[in-house]
């Protein structure tokens, strides 16, 4: 794999904005192969993978369909994805942006299927325990566009936790007042953002999915976390096993529906 150098203004743009959008970190054969791993994954039995990390798969109603809204727990159960988080361009452009040497924290894939639900105003920090400052890159699979439900951001914000609403996500009264900038990115491209970033999204509108790998990182001096997250929100969500929002999150952020029927086994 290549090796990334940030340039001035990238950095520039990190610090005074909380993201920055990168078209070319990844080489060409990595963008060909993310969407087959993609494939794979959301390919797997939910409880299915490796017998001791075994996948999250997570679902949602759209209209009459039971549809995949998120994968997580990637790094256990797929070697490529294995190696795309522990060597080359990613650690690197990670550790540019955090100035210093970075580990992974979780990982994901959204699908926003079409029809499926956005995501209310919210700061990832309030669902990230243990650490109080993250970095995620999100890595486009598909073309993302306002119509499809692209991230939205609000520039400048990240220097702290906005109010709530008691669930994780920022007051609306406070949200109204940002100002709202849709992040569009074609596949392969790269956007990082900091946990206290605030950022948004809309329902897909289109017929066909948008999806995107997001990989949260946190500085390595402060230790592997990835395990006692996991661990803490595989328990905190048997927790809301009864709401009528399909829970993804520790937070409350997901405007999906619930599935209606059962699709765990």
């Amino acid at each position: 794999m290549k090796t990334v150098t940030l340039t001035t203004n990238e950095l520039e743009a990190w610090h005074a904005d909380g993201f920055v959008h990168l078209r070319n970190t990844l080489d060409r054969s990595i963008r060909q192969e993310l969407e087959v791993w993609v494939d794979e994954l959301s390919a797997l039995s939910p409880g299915g993978g490796r017998a001791d990390s075994p996948i999250l798969q997570h679902f949602e109603q759209v209209g009459d369909q039971v549809v995949l809204a998120r994968t997580e727990n990637l790094v256990p159960n797929h070697e490529g994805i294995r190696a795309l988080v522990t060597s080359g361009p990613l650690l690197d452009c990670g550790a540019g942006l955090a100035g210093e040497e970075v580990v992974l924290y979780k990982e994901k894939i959204n699908y926003k299927m079409p029809g499926g639900a956005g995501f209310e105003p919210h700061q990832d920090a309030t669902a990230y325990k243990f650490v109080d400052r993250h970095l995620t890159c999100m890595i486009a699979i598909d073309e993302a566009t306002e119509d499809n439900g692209c991230l939205q951001v609000s520039r400048g914000h990240h220097g702290e936790l906005l109010p709530d609403n008691g669930d994780g996500c920022i007051d609306p009264a406070t949200a109204a007042t940002l100002e709202w900038e849709p992040m569009l990115l074609e596949p392969g491209e790269v956007l990082w953002f900091h946990s206290r970033t605030p950022h948004r999204s809309s329902e897909n509108r289109t017929d066909r999915p948008r999806r995107a790998l997001f990989l949260t990182f946190n500085a390595k001096a402060q230790g592997d976390l990835r395990t006692a997250y996991y661990d803490d929100k595989i328990a905190q969500l048997a927790a809301h096993a009864d709401s009528p929002r399909s829970r993804v999150s520790t937070i409350g952020h997901f405007k999906g529906r619930a599935p209606e029927m059962d699709v765990t086994t």
